[in-house]
């Protein structure tokens, strides 16, 4: 390893390995720590890496997620953090993963491994055209999880929280189902996220929360 590749990965946090630029997330940033570990930076947040890893996997874990997976469907791909997690937990799961940003997928691909998840089929579209569109509906698939994770770096899209995008959420969900919102939980994040968690209580029956550090995992059923 070159001396000023050890320096930026001891001192600076990290080597930054790869630099983009994407019409949809602006600069995205893939880093190489000292042990090896890559992140994926969007918007400065952490779009990957062992602390996120650490948030889903205690929400796939968590005794409010009652189910056993057979078809997925992840709104937000990213670069397959918890797509291989899923994968993991429920091998013979069929797993649907919607990502608007092409760049996003290739360095997914590239840097983490994202073209080797296990039945993960991968669909670069904008996935609330996707649902709103009612083009999900056309295979009359049924999805036991739907997580729904949309931010492009902080923003968190508004058309994410409609009426319109909720009820198709519903139509997608099998019965027993359950859909996990993931929403920063922070600064000025805090009140818009909470304002949505009490929306989704006049839309679901059933509405449960898991915070950790930074985020708000909302977890909904009918």
């Amino acid at each position: 390893m070159k001396l000023s590749s050890l320096f930026k990965k001891i001192f600076l946090g990290g080597e930054v390995i790869e630099k983009t630029e994407s019409p949809i997330n602006g600069e995205i940033l893939v880093i190489e720590k000292l042990s090896g570990e890559r992140i994926m930076r969007i918007g400065g947040l952490d779009q990957s890496g062992r602390e996120v890893e650490k948030i889903w996997r205690r929400v796939l874990e968590t005794k409010s997620l009652k189910l056993k997976a057979k078809s997925c469907l992840i709104l937000g791909l990213g670069c397959g953090t918890v797509a291989d997690l899923i994968a993991k937990k429920w091998p013979e799961a069929q797993i649907t993963g919607i990502e608007i940003d092409k760049e996003v997928i290739e360095i997914g691909k590239i840097y983490f491994n994202l073209g080797k998840i296990r039945n993960l089929s991968i669909l670069n579209e904008d996935a609330i055209w996707w649902i709103t569109s009612k083009l999900s509906l056309m295979s009359k698939q049924k999805y036991d999880l739907i997580l729904v994770d949309l931010y492009k770096g902080q923003e968190f899209p508004p058309e994410a929280e409609s009426d319109e995008f909720l009820e198709g959420l519903k139509k997608l969900l099998a019965e027993d189902g359950q859909i996990i919102f993931n929403r920063l939980n922070f600064g000025e994040h805090r009140e818009k996220s909470h304002e949505f968690l009490e929306k989704l209580k006049g839309s679901f029956p059933e509405v449960l929360t898991q915070k950790s550090e930074f985020n708000l995992l909302i977890f909904a059923s009918e």
